[in-house]
């Protein structure tokens, strides 16, 4: 006998969180594809390529041309460029039409929701750096990656770092389009301090310092470093081939100021409002 009534309230089955950062992650880059001011983001970073493809290939250490390693340097930061701009700008509207709040309400949890539109940015970013790799690197005579795993991490955990970040600036933006405004600075200051625009080299001792605990440019020292297999971490001038094994060791305090960042985000997205009502 069936004693259940209409009255009876369901309860849906709960979707674990890695399921849900999958299937969120797969909408992430088909609304990437589809969002023209996202896919403008994505290209963006190309623009590099071509102005570099202009640098004289000087050589600034032994085998390695200026355009060479410039190439690399954007490498390392084509998924950061694409998480500053593009992140907070999407969170922002979407926080607007009331639909970050609608996912909490739904079960949604931030794990999911920052982790989809982060390796989105970073799927993304590896496309492109390799894309600018080929432009960019094959006229300079690139050579293939010396470690390919460090050169990974670099960018991976570079790109997760500022996408996290990115995401944690949004509670500043009233909307979209402030977003859009606000990205510029903080671009600027981590471009500047990526020692890409001037080597960190020609730099006063405490701007160097300051500049390595910011979180480009260790990144960028990493993914040079493996790809070359120059220990660039204490800066080009002087720079010698070194190990695998030795430049492990040597990236060890940018892996710490990388991990730092991590847990410095994380704190900063426990702020993160859902609400446009608590928007500032």
């Amino acid at each position: 006998m069936n004693t259940a009534t209409d009255d009876t309230p369901t309860t849906s089955p709960r979707v674990n969180a890695v399921r849900q950062l999958l299937r969120l992650t797969r909408t992430e880059l088909t609304l990437f594809y589809r969002y023209r001011v996202a896919a403008f983001y994505a290209v963006f970073p190309l623009f590099f390529a071509f102005i570099l493809m202009g640098v004289p290939n000087v050589d600034l250490v032994p085998g390695v041309g200026a355009a060479a390693l410039s190439t690399v340097g954007m490498v390392a930061m084509a998924p950061m460029m694409i998480a500053i701009f593009h992140i907070p700008n999407v969170l922002a509207a979407r926080r607007e039409l009331m639909i970050l709040k609608r996912f909490r309400v739904s079960g949604v949890g931030p794990f999911a929701l920052f982790g989809a539109v982060t390796l989105s940015v970073l799927c993304a970013g590896l496309l492109v750096a390799a894309v600018m790799a080929v432009l960019a690197g094959v006229p300079a005579g690139l050579p293939l990656p010396r470690d390919p795993v460090m050169v990974l991490v670099g960018v991976l955990l570079g790109g997760t770092v500022v996408s996290l970040l990115a995401a944690s600036l949004t509670r500043l933006a009233r909307n979209a389009e402030s977003a859009q405004m606000m990205t510029i600075l903080p671009f600027l200051v981590l471009f500047a301090a990526s020692g890409l625009m001037l080597p960190l080299d020609l730099l006063p001792d405490a701007a160097q310092v300051a500049a390595r605990l910011l979180p480009i440019a260790p990144m960028v020292d990493m993914v040079s470093s493996g790809w070359f297999g120059y220990d660039f971490f204490g800066g080009r001038e002087g720079a010698e081939t070194a190990s695998v094994l030795s430049l492990w060791g040597s990236s060890v305090p940018a892996l710490l100021v990388g991990i730092a960042w991590l847990g410095i985000t994380f704190a900063l997205l426990r702020g993160f409002r859902w609400d446009p009502r608590g928007a500032k």
